[in-house]
This record gives C-alpha cells, structure tokens and sequence, in this order.
C-alpha cells in the first residue's frame, strides 16, 4: 500500500482549491466574499451551500454537510476519503494505488486482523470440525465462510496467550478481547468479524453453536474502534454491489444479511441488535435515496419497522417494507426459497399500504365503526404523504375495497388536511431548561472561536474547568493539541487531520457550520468561559447534594458538605 505523508496531503489540497473542485459538478454563483451553489448532499432548491476560498472550504447551511475538498470529493463521488485524495493526488502525477492515512488507531486494525485471521485457522482446524457441522447444517457452505471470514472461538485453544506474544494487555482489554485476569472474552462460538465503513476489523458478534446459554448472541463491548450505533454490519461489502438506483436492503441479524447472500442478494446491512438511529441513516444515506426495510416477522420486527420509518422519512429516503410470513429473512429463504424471497424485493410495501395493513391488525373490517375508525386513521396518515398521487391512488384504492364513493373518501381528506394546516399553524412554545441552553451555546460558541484564534485556544486552555459533552471535550482537546503541534490552525488542513477521528470530525463539521461572526470581544470570551464553569461547578454540587441526601453517616455527611463549600469557594472558617 502506497503511503502519502500528512505535508504532501496539504500540499495535494492546497494545488486544488476548492472552488475549481466543486464547480466541476455543480455551478456556483458569487455573493458577497463566498460563492453559493446547490446543495448535492440533500434535495436542494435553493443554493444552501456556501463554498469559501478563505477558508477553503464549503458548508450547507440546511444540511450542515462541511468540509474541505476532499471531504466534498468523498460525498459527491461516494468514496471513502482516503480515495478522494488519492484522485487529487494521481491527477498531481503520483504514482499510487491507493492512500494509507495516518490514522491512531491501525495497531487497533491490526489486533483485530490477527484476531480474525486467528478464530478462522480455528475453524479449518481438527478442533473446528464442530462448527463447521453447526454451519452446513444451517446451510452455510464453506465459500460463504470464507467470503465472511467466519470463524469459531475455541476454549482449548485461546487467543489471548498467542496476541500477548505481540502486544501487552492493556491493549487486548480495551479492544474487548481479553479480561483483567488474561482470559479469552469470547469462548466457544462462532465468531463474526464485524468491520467498520471502510473495512477495517473493528469487533466481533459471537453466537452458541453446541452449548447452552441464555444469551444466544454477545458482541464486542464498546471500545475506541466499536461503536453499534455508528455501524451497519457487511456495509463495507453492500455498498460495493450498489448501483445509484438500488435499494439498500436493512435486516436485523448477521445470518439474515449473510443468508441473503447465498442466493446472489449482496446489498443488504443490519445494525446488530440495536434500533436504526439518525447515524446509521445518515451512513445510508451517502450511498443510496432507496431503503428496503426487511425485519423479523414477528411483533418486535413490526414495531422495529414502525419505528423506523419516520427516521427514514425524515431523511428523505423513499422507503419500502418487506413483511414475511417466517420468522425471519434466514428462515423465509430456507423454508420458501430464493425465488419468493426475490418476488418480495421486487414488490416491497410502500409505507402507506405498510401502515394500511397494520392499522388493519385486530379490527373488524365488518363492523361499521371499526371500519369507519379505520379509514379516518388512514386519512390521516395520508396527511404527512407529500406524493399526490400516491395519496389519490390510495383513496381509490380504499374506495374499491370498501365500496365507498371516491369523492367522499377525497372530501375527508381534503376537509382533514384544512383542518390539519390550520392547527399545525399555532406553535406551541417551546420549554427549555435556560441555564442548560446558555451552556451549550457557551460551549459551541468558545470552541468555534478556539478554531479561529490561538490566544482563545490558550485562554480556553488555561480557564476551562472542564466540558461535560464526551464529543465536544474530544474536539477542545484535539484543538489543544494541533495548535501544540503546528503553531495555528488552517482550517482545510485541520478538517484532513479529523478526517480519521469520525466522532470529532462529526462534532466539527457541527461548530464549523455555526458560522458565527469573524469578530469577537474580550468580554464575550470571558462570559462563555464563565457560563462552561458555573455549569460545570453547578452540575458538581447536584451530585454532591444527590449524594448527601442518600448518605447516613455523619462523618461521611460532614465531608460532603466540605467538599461542597470547597467548590463553591466558601472557606470552613467564614
């Protein structure tokens, strides 16, 4: 692998400002200081991105996408921003293949590789033979293991004392590989590597195969690399046999996706046992408009899929629901095979017949008022449909169904939707803890300023008692540091540096899109530290007063009022 050092990266960005990059796809229009274009990360009507040759950057003010070149390049082209640079970079005449970035955490990738590589010498061992067995019987052949580096986790034969010949301890715990007291985490399972967007091992889901044992499924806990509710399991191979106008196919565990694979369906993801959260859409939506919803057949699968469609929606993904007669995608293909597992991709619920069938769930659609309640509820989840004709074709459907004139069905609409705008226009006011929200406007405000201004950085440094947000800590501390290390922070070069730390990056792109006035006073800075303190201190003494309430022993009593007049800056003597 070809490597390019973090100077040539500057170097590649600064060859290629990035007006003349982003007006090789979309065209750009001059106001003021910056130039103003069409958004293509969202659908955009009116030119919402701002692109900056100050700063060398661009940033939508509805969407918040923002970055540099490279970050634009990586979005636009759906590519990894290892690739985007190594497209600047070939077009600058280096000669490399691909782009290794500097990244802290490769010792982490490379625990992990061995780990894997370790668990699947497991399985094509004599000791293996048994999983092997358990895998055949479910119908899983050994191409599939080996396309999804399958392994098995073998008691007598452990990891941890192979790993400890190469790294120290403390390393395999945090990696959730190894306990305190040098054991295997993982014993006796089958073992599936799960490995982050860009393909990189990052942990494991561990599943029973000849024991007994009352959790069927553990992963990795979280670590530094292993976040759940920031990956999608096999996304790194989905997004690979997408094209723009597939759907990515959304199921709930590793054996359905894999399942799904052995009969040629290669595009599917599954967020490992958790709800799909606003992170996980958002990975989705970098690489696709299309989702296909395909849960469990059962209750919770239904409640997993109601849950998710306003997400989705939201987004705006066009969505679409495949229910199944099985427990679940693994089980439908093995029992009806690929053929009728095909038929329902082909032909997915929109999410109006989804919601038509499940408010249908336990009513009599015999009885009148049942009937009639029914219909009013689809009227109005039709309210939130933007689609006309998909609203019409509805209400006629809904007519032939139940025999009921169309223009009465579209009169009810029509007459809901009046009524609906009308108290959808009274907004009721919004309740907010004050102090809480001064905070956090303290918070963003002091780290927008710290990336423009070495000496707030260092008055930041020297006065903040300390940020409570994990994110935004994260983000102050890395600040620190590249002022420390570079003397000043060119903010293009700065968003390279985040570009391997996801959760920082993501928390920049945020406080860099505030786009707050270039001009500051003393005073404002000197309030927005003031404000970080006394919530800090304030939320100290809560606690202490939490504690103090559940505490009985005097002494212990004692000390805590102490410690409380310490912080409030109250000597014991006054």
């Amino acid at each position: 692998m070809a490597y390019i050092d973090e100077e040539t990266i500057k170097a590649i960005r600064r060859k290629h400002p990035i007006k003349e990059i982003v007006e090789r796809y979309i065209p750009l229009t001059k106001k003021g200081e910056d130039y103003w274009g069409l958004c293509p990360f969202h659908a955009d009507n009116h030119p919402s991105m701002s692109v900056s040759t100050r700063l060398d950057m661009f940033q939508c003010f509805v969407c918040k996408k923002a970055g540099n070149v490279f970050n634009f390049i990586a979005g636009i082209e759906n590519i990894t921003y290892g690739e985007a640079i190594n497209k600047l970079a070939q077009e600058d005449g280096y000669e490399v293949r691909s782009v290794e970035m500097i990244d802290p955490n490769l010792k982490n990738y490379e625990v992990m590789s061995l780990a894997v590589k370790y668990y699947q010498n497991n399985i094509n061992s004599v000791l293996g033979e048994n999983a092997i067995s358990y895998l055949q019987e479910r119908k899983i052949d050994r191409e599939t293991i080996k396309k999804f580096e399958l392994g098995v986790s073998i008691s007598k034969q452990p990891l941890t004392p192979f790993l400890l010949n190469q790294y120290d301890l403390n390393t395999l715990i945090d990696l959730g590989l190894t306990s305190t007291s040098e054991k295997d985490i993982f014993n006796d399972r089958i073992m599936i590597p799960i490995h982050d967007l860009y393909g990189n091992p990052i942990g494991f889901g561990a599943r029973i195969y000849q024991t007994k044992d009352s959790s069927k499924y553990i992963n990795t806990k979280a670590t530094k690399i292993f976040d759940k509710g920031n990956i999608l399991y096999n996304y790194h191979r989905a997004h690979q046999n997408l094209s723009k106008e597939d759907s990515i196919i959304i199921m709930e565990g590793y054996f359905d996706v894999i399942r799904a694979s052995t009969i040629g369906v290669n595009h599917c993801v599954a967020p490992m046992g958790t709800s799909l959260t606003k992170n996980h859409i958002q990975i989705l939506k970098k690489i696709t408009k299309h989702v296909i919803l395909c849960f469990d057949g059962d209750e919770a699968g239904k409640v997993a899929t109601v849950h998710a469609i306003p997400l989705l929606e939201e987004a705006g993904l066009d969505t679409k629901i495949i229910r199944l007669e099985e427990k679940d995608p693994d089980d439908f293909i093995l029992k009806r095979g690929k053929e009728a597992f095909l038929e329902k991709i082909r032909n997915p619920l929109n999410v109006i017949d989804f919601k038509m069938s499940i408010l249908g769930e336990k009513k009599n659609l015999n009885d009148i008022q049942e009937t009639s309640t029914y219909l009013d509820q689809i009227i109005h989840e039709l309210l939130k449909e933007k689609d006309d004709i998909l609203v019409e074709l509805t209400l006629k459907k809904l007519s032939t169904r139940f025999n009921i004139e169309y223009q009465t069905l579209n009169y009810r609409y029509l007459e809901c939707k009046k009524n609906n705008i009308r108290t959808d226009a009274v907004k009721l006011p919004k309740i907010v803890n004050k102090c809480s929200n001064q905070y956090g406007q303290a918070v963003d405000n002091l780290l927008y300023y710290m990336i423009e201004s070495p000496d707030v950085a260092e008055k930041a440094l020297a006065n903040v008692s300390m940020i409570l947000d994990d994110k935004k800590r994260r983000l102050f501390n890395e600040i620190i540091y590249y002022y420390h290390e570079y003397g000043q922070i060119i903010i293009a070069d700065f968003s390279t540096y985040l570009s391997t730390k996801t959760n920082v990056f993501d928390t920049f792109e945020g406080i860099f899109s505030l786009n707050l006035k270039r001009e500051y006073t003393e005073e404002e800075i000197d309030d927005y530290i003031k404000c970080i303190n006394y919530y800090y201190k304030k939320n100290i003494i809560d606690k202490l007063k939490a504690d103090l309430q559940k505490e009985t022993d005097p002494m212990k009593q004692a000390l805590i009022i102490s410690e409380m007049m310490k912080i409030r800056g109250v000597k014991e003597n006054d």
